[in-house]
């Protein structure tokens, strides 16, 4: 186990590191949590930790100034602060890392993990080989398995290697509506939230034999052999979601090309359906026509049509649909907003019929 000490001057900082800290990083023991920074230091001294988890703007005491009480300091140290202006003065102080609040889960896991108190750090060189190699590997293993699943009813429109590969998929994405705000205004309750959101999804894309391919932390994007397994999979998700802790959830689907580059889904298809995913509200499910085309003679679903829509660095119009099965919203046009082009004022002149 790693000993550890938090040191911040506001609670629900420290509470919001805890339940992180619980969850994403269960090696780390939190021996005390410290409201002021001579607390901080008589905690120390008594312990004696592995790590400290130190705040740098604090009453009557900085976190420089009170690493300076200290002639060796024995521990490592990982700084958490909203201000990134101090990076450079930590790393003279031989910081171990250095967070931005609102700590982000992955870059708490890697800051974590540099605490080794058996062997001595490896160089920056060997670790960028190191997590150069393991990415490189585990992502054509999963890209491999994504194109054979896809295979199922969509096949490769170009066959080269692996990265050139060009196919079609139902694509489905996510997004927290007001996550920003949620985040300033409680982050113990914007951290439940995206737990939530991520252990439901996996759940419903996997039950669904979809695919997660990236976990933007407030938003998703899942990729899927049958249009209609999508539907399906955003209808669970969405009602999941509504029972208490309620995540506030838009969902966006299309049937798109993508293809796989360096490490990174791309594609039209991925972009068109980020674009629609930006017009709904809390509890929507939109979707385009070509998902449309494949579930309009399924009776399961009952679907509306919004209009088409200009969206940025899309080249035609799309036609949206919104889902309108009973304890679904569909947002009202008038109202919508998104990633959409913006309109001139002939546009309003001479509108198109």
């Amino acid at each position: 186990m790693i000993k550890a000490i938090i040191i911040d001057d506001e609670v629900h900082c420290i509470d919001a590191l805890s339940i992180l800290l619980a969850d994403y990083c269960p090696e780390v023991e939190i021996i005390e949590k410290c409201m002021s920074p001579a607390k901080g230091i008589e905690a120390i001294r008594r312990v004696n930790p592995d790590l400290v988890f130190l705040d740098i703007e604090m009453p009557a005491m900085n976190g420089f100034e009170l690493l300076n009480q200290f002639r060796d300091i024995s521990f490592s140290v990982i700084f958490t602060t909203s201000y990134d202006q101090y990076a450079i003065k930590a790393i003279r102080f031989s910081a171990l890392d250095y967070l931005l609040k609102p700590v982000d889960p992955k870059e708490l896991i890697a800051a974590v993990h540099k605490v080794n108190l058996q062997k001595p750090m490896p160089s920056v060189d060997q670790l960028k080989k190191l997590m150069d190699h393991i990415q490189v590997q585990s992502k054509e293993s999963h890209f491999e398995k994504v194109a054979a699943m896809l295979e199922k009813n969509f096949p490769p429109l170009q066959v080269n290697n692996l990265s050139n590969q060009r196919r079609l998929a139902a694509i489905l994405f996510t997004d927290i509506v007001g996550y920003t705000a949620m985040m300033q205004q409680s982050e113990e309750r914007a951290v439940t939230v995206i737990k939530r959101h991520l252990a439901e999804l996996q759940h419903s894309v996997s039950a669904h034999a979809g695919e997660v391919l990236n976990d933007y932390g407030d938003g998703s994007l899942s990729v899927f052999a049958s249009a209609t397994n999508a539907v399906h999979c955003a209808m669970e998700l969405q009602l999941s979601l509504q029972k208490k802790p309620v995540v506030p959830l838009r969902v966006g689907l299309h049937i798109g090309e993508i293809f796989f580059e360096e490490g990174k889904i791309l594609g039209d298809g991925v972009n068109v359906a980020s674009r629609i995913q930006s017009l709904g509200i809390e509890n929507s499910i939109l979707f385009s026509s070509e998902i449309y085309d494949k579930i309009k003679n399924n009776s399961m679903f009952s679907a509306v049509s919004l209009g088409n829509f200009e969206f940025k660095n899309v080249s035609k119009a799309i036609e949206v649909f919104a889902l309108a099965n009973e304890g679904f919203t569909i947002p009202s046009k008038k109202n919508m907003e998104g990633k959409l082009k913006k309109r001139s004022w002939l546009d309003y002149l001479f509108p198109k019929q």
